[in-house]
């Protein structure tokens, strides 16, 4: 007899006696048939189907009960011996107890659930295949820059576990469940359109009511996270230039997915059974339709009728595995009777088998007439703009994470951030439908490090996100000792209006509090004044000499002009701007006074009331949007990883390049120095006095007097 009897127990507790034995009291308690040689993962699986458990809330411990002389003992289930000692203890029954333990942040799900030997035969299609969802790099624990910790502000990357993972959209296939019922081949999916469409900026449903987290004064959001039955962790795109070591997920091969299918393999779902037989079919060239599918079997074979190709395969016992019991690897159809239409190509599984290509050798993101070339190569299909385009829509959101799903995230992400980086402030503003608003976060070592020894001066500009939902990315940015963009914080709003940006400012001000001798500069948008005027009173706030002269371009369709107020603009010395202006009035005057009226302390470096350094333009935040230039069309917070993924890369180096500088100023200081200096071997030099000079150089003479 190859079948035994087990009782599964389960909602009870265990109990100790005086004797020191143990029993298992309080339990439900289910019956029921299983395989002598039953190993410890389908015993596992077994147990999820009955139990019903959050496999991302609570860890599972299985035990029995042993009879040992004079009283019985607890024995715990934890591998394939295990199991086998349980099924040939000498007793009626074998008794299987089940206790769940609530899970810590700290846990990796799916430990409890050890993937069985055949997985790695569907283990390589994407993320949202995964029976046991991998650790992604914030679990890992390891040490991600692969370099030695230095004693340095650092942007500390959070150890999300299970937080950080996403749940994906499911994408429904056609299937009938219904028990011994005949079924037509209603497979085609790929004639559904799978795209969502989107109403408005907001995303209804972002809750701003959240979790169970630690009682702190910081905590400012909380969050449900949704269960779902996939779960795959997310993928920065571009971390390789901006990060070390973070490849893509394991989830995501880089090689085409196996599609080997043999007699006695094994499915954790029917889903993933024919998902595997799209790819065969995909991969071979031809296509197969339902003869018959329930919930406890699935019967496949060629479209084309009298074939002796096909595919049977059942459930096993109570659990949702299934198990292939016959297949015919041979076609008897004639080639040339067979259709080229490949309706097992869907755009769900382009998507799957393009996941992890997306990003293409030059850094771009792949698209549809991408795709369509690619699955002519691979697999001699040839794919409709309009299938491939939801393909790629699929893949983006199997390999980020979907739009909506990231809204919920971000208070998780903002609690977690700032436990790991102190310091670190963060802003979720949500309206009173729970619709997302804004977000802001200003990283703490960003904070500390434009507090202490950055020129304050901040650039502030906005850019549009180029994701679902549109909107737009706020980002002020100072610049270092060293020349190199200094990223302060980043916020997401709308739109560039009177409101969004009142917010931003107030969120910087919270974030910075008060800076003595605080210049602005931003472009000519109107919102960015007047929310400086409103936020930053006591601060100075000036234009970006770029974006004033392109604009007296366009005006007055004159080039030279708006190089003349540039050089006019830029100048140290009153001397020189007075020049400048005369021979911009002597070529339009129509210019002159449109600069004029523009006020020339917003504009020129030598009428502003606060030193603008060598800050003439708002390039540093033109300069991070541009290295978000893909970045900003991924979820929400996929975004805000990313960025704090390329921050901790940009401080890491910066820090190793300080350390290496032998000069007592930084590299690009040392350099102005020197090129000064080698114009100081033409001049001539007479003291006057001790603390008075004479200076003359090819004609011209000034008195410099050092105080």
């Amino acid at each position: 007899m190859n079948r035994v009897r087990i009782v599964i127990s389960y909602n009870g507790q265990w109990e100790q006696l005086p004797n020191g034995s143990q029993r298992f009291v309080g339990s439900d308690n289910k019956g029921m048939y299983v395989s002598k040689n039953m190993t410890y993962e389908e015993l596992v699986a077994i147990v999820h189907t009955i139990v019903k458990y959050d496999v991302n809330k609570f860890n599972v411990d299985l035990a029995s009960v042993s009879i040992v002389p004079g009283s019985t003992c607890r024995t715990f289930i934890r591998n394939n011996d295990d199991v086998q000692f349980m099924l040939g203890e000498d007793r009626v029954i074998p008794q299987v107890c089940v206790s769940l333990t609530q899970r810590t942040p700290g846990d990796v799900i799916g430990n409890d659930i050890p993937p069985p030997e055949n997985t790695q035969q569907f283990g390589s299609f994407s993320g949202s295949n995964q029976l046991y969802p991998q650790r992604s790099f914030a679990e890992s624990g390891e040490n991600m820059c692969g370099v030695p910790p230095v004693a340095v502000d650092q942007v500390v990357e959070p150890q999300f576990g299970d937080v950080f993972g996403c749940r994906i959209e499911q994408y429904h296939e056609v299937d009938n469940e219904a028990n011994n019922e005949q079924v037509d081949d209603l497979e085609n999916v790929d004639e559904e359109r799978t795209q969502i469409q989107t109403q408005g900026r907001h995303v209804q449903g972002v809750s701003c009511t959240v979790p169970n987290m630690p009682e702190t004064s910081e905590v400012r959001h909380n969050i449900t996270v949704s269960d779902s039955d996939n779960t795959i962790t997310w993928v920065i795109p571009g971390a390789d230039s901006y990060s070390f070591g973070i490849g893509r997920s394991s989830t995501l091969a880089t090689q085409e997915p196996t599609c080997m299918i043999y007699k006695g393999q094994f499915f954790p779902s029917k889903k993933d059974l024919k998902r595997l037989v799209s790819l065969f079919s995909m991969r071979e060239n031809f296509e197969w339709k339902v003869k018959r599918s329930n919930k406890t079997t699935l019967h496949l074979v060629c479209i084309i009728d009298n074939c002796t190709w096909k595919l049977r395969a059942v459930r096993r016992d109570e659990g949702t595995y299934f198990q292939v019991r016959s297949f015919v690897n041979q076609h008897s159809c004639p080639l040339e009777e067979v259709y080229r239409r490949h309706r097992q190509a869907s755009a769900v599984i382009i998507g799957e088998v393009i996941a992890p290509r997306l990003q293409q050798h030059d850094g771009r993101l792949m698209r549809p007439k991408d795709i369509i070339a690619d699955m002519k190569t691979m697999y001699g299909i040839q794919v409709m703009y309009s299938k491939a385009h939801d393909a790629l829509q699929y893949a983006l959101s199997l390999t980020y994470g979907t739009h909506e799903e990231s809204f919920k995230f971000l208070p998780s992400f903002a609690y977690v951030l700032e436990q790991q980086n102190p310091g670190t402030i963060t802003d979720l503003q949500c309206a009173d439908d729970d619709t997302f608003l804004y977000f802001f976060m200003s990283l703490g070592s960003s904070i500390r490090g434009f507090r202490r020894c950055m020129r304050p001066v901040i650039a502030v500009d906005g850019t549009h996100l180029k994701g679902r939902f549109g909107g737009t990315m706020f980002v002020a940015t100072a610049q270092d000792g060293n020349e190199q963009v200094y990223p302060i914080a980043f916020g997401y709003g709308d739109s560039e209006n009177n409101l969004s940006w009142e917010w931003f400012l107030e969120c910087l001000r919270g974030a910075l509090g008060h800076i003595d001798d605080l210049v602005f500069i931003s472009d000519l948008h109107a919102s960015i004044e007047a929310g400086i005027s409103k936020v930053f009173p006591y601060a100075t706030h000036t234009i970006c000499c770029w974006h004033f002269g392109e604009n007296m371009k366009k005006r007055f369709h004159r080039k030279d002009v708006a190089d003349i107020m540039d050089s006019a603009a830029r100048t140290y010395s009153e001397f020189n701007y007075n020049r400048h202006m005369e021979e911009l009035h002597r070529l339009h005057k129509g210019a002159f006074e449109f600069a004029i009226a523009a006020g020339p302390h917003k504009w020129s470096r030598v009428h502003c009331p606060q030193r603008r350094y060598r800050l003439m333009t708002t390039n540093v935040a033109e300069c991070i949007n541009s290295c978000l230039k893909f970045a900003r069309q991924l979820p929400m917070m996929t975004l805000a990883e990313f960025i704090r993924n390329m921050l901790q890369k940009w401080f890491h180096d910066r820090h190793a390049a300080a350390r290496s500088m032998r000069h007592q100023l930084t590299d690009a200081a040392h350099l102005v120095i020197l090129k000064r200096v080698e114009k100081c071997n033409y001049m001539t030099v007479n003291p006057v006095d001790w603390n008075i000079f004479s200076v003359k150089l090819k004609g011209n003479q000034w008195t410099l007097t050092y105080t």
